[in-house]
């Protein structure tokens, strides 16, 4: 019964001999308790092996605490690892393919098998193991992005910004399988796999690595390619028109753009910038699921004033459905995390004519996840790509989920 051997690169063979010894040694637990109580001990010892390599860690959620001292408690831990065996095969199964595949499984089996603690645990040891001077870098995170909520401070022993992402990741994990499952192209499986390894291994150079070089932060060309120069493009955060302008350089004519603007300072530049621009309607409302007046605070120097009720400047706030009745062919979303929102209240123009959509997917951890999802419930023939823009980012920022 002691014949298998724990060889890394010889996963099948091993646990074809550990499953036979499962099989003999309960056997021999209702003759010889005392016999065989050590081969048992070996038995946790190289399960452990196992879920080290696979999950890194000793234990998964499902397994039970057994006291290997009472027949009893040996007879529950080798049901328990008959059950292992069928997941461990499983997982060696899921590795066989390319290494995007590899690297997903390896993240997706992670979260899927390992509670909270043990991977927020494991994500801060990551943290702590970077060069003192990068850590302290990650203090000024809540400086440099707006759309964080935690904070990554060794000073003041605050890492709420991992366990949000550790807790976010682990309540949606399957829906990063399901996104996973609909990208489109090898590239894109590529960005999604690298940003969630960046949350919880830190290596920065692979995430800028990732970043786009040859077009713009929302039209790839390669993607989002016009054949029909009668498009209306709607520009949701036009912010002071740099997105209108980069549009109109790339693709040259189109029928019509709108171009939404929540702040009033911020909404003047964009009229200055693109008065002389054919066919381009500002708009100084924000965009959301229903219609409804706010408050915000005007802030001109600050491109993400994000829709919420309090504030000095009362703003009305609108849906793209009720706004505007012609055809679209272009949405392009950039408005601090009320994407969701907006694509709700977009509802109807998707369903009926399937714009290209153009979405900012880095505002809320999750959206990366929910946003395409909401799009599919819509439609079910959207293809989705990913691209990633965060040029000499420190937390992962400026991703788009392209949806055409």
């Amino acid at each position: 019964m002691n014949d298998w051997v724990y060889t890394k690169n010889e996963f099948s063979e091993t646990i074809k001999k550990f499953e036979k010894s499962i099989g003999l040694l309960q056997k021999y637990v209702e003759l010889d308790f005392l016999r065989v109580k050590n081969e048992i001990v070996s038995i946790k010892e190289l399960s452990e092996i196992f879920n080290l390599t696979f999950y890194r860690a000793y234990y998964i959620e499902m397994q039970e605490e057994w006291s290997l001292d009472s027949k009893e408690g040996c007879r529950g831990f080798l049901a328990e690892m008959e059950k292992m065996v069928s997941i461990w095969k499983e997982s060696i199964a899921r590795r066989s393919g390319s290494k995007v595949e590899r690297d997903f499984w390896d993240l997706y089996e992670w979260f899927q098998y390992v509670d909270v603690d043990s991977i927020y645990s494991l994500v801060l040891h990551n943290f702590k193991e970077l060069p003192l001077e990068i850590q302290r870098e990650y203090i000024r995170l809540p400086e440099r992005y707006s759309f964080l909520n935690g904070k990554i401070d060794i000073e003041a022993q605050d890492f709420s910004l991992i366990k949000e992402y550790v807790v976010m990741m682990k309540s949606h994990i399957d829906d990063y399988k399901w996104l996973f499952e609909h990208l489109a192209d090898y590239r894109s499986k590529v960005i999604l796999n690298g940003i969630v390894n960046y949350w919880f291994r830190f290596d920065i150079d692979e995430l800028h690595n990732m970043v786009e070089t040859v077009y713009s932060d929302y039209y790839d060309l390669d993607i989002t390619g016009l054949t029909d120069t009668n498009t209306v493009l709607v520009d949701l955060g036009a912010y002071t028109g740099d997105s209108v302008y980069e549009f109109i350089n790339i693709y040259g004519r189109y029928k019509k753009i709108y171009a939404y603007e929540l702040t009033p300072s911020t909404y003047q530049n964009l009229v200055n910038n693109t008065i002389d621009m054919e066919n381009v309607v500002c708009v100084q409302k924000g965009v959301g699921r229903e219609c409804a007046l706010i408050n915000i605070n005007d802030n001109e120097n600050d491109a993400g004033n994000k829709i919420s009720n309090a504030g000095n400047t009362q703003v009305e706030i609108t849906t793209i459905d009720s706004d505007i009745t012609e055809e679209i062919g272009i949405i392009k979303m950039d408005i601090e995390g009320a994407e969701k929102d907006a694509l709700i209240g977009a509802q109807g123009h998707i369903t009926k004519e399937k714009p290209q959509l153009l979405i900012s997917a880095y505002h809320i951890p999750a959206d990366i996840f929910d946003i395409p999802r909401i799009i599919h419930q819509f439609r079910d023939d959207y293809q989705f790509y990913l691209r990633f823009n965060g040029h000499g980012c420190l937390w992962p920022c400026d991703y788009v989920i392209l949806a055409v």
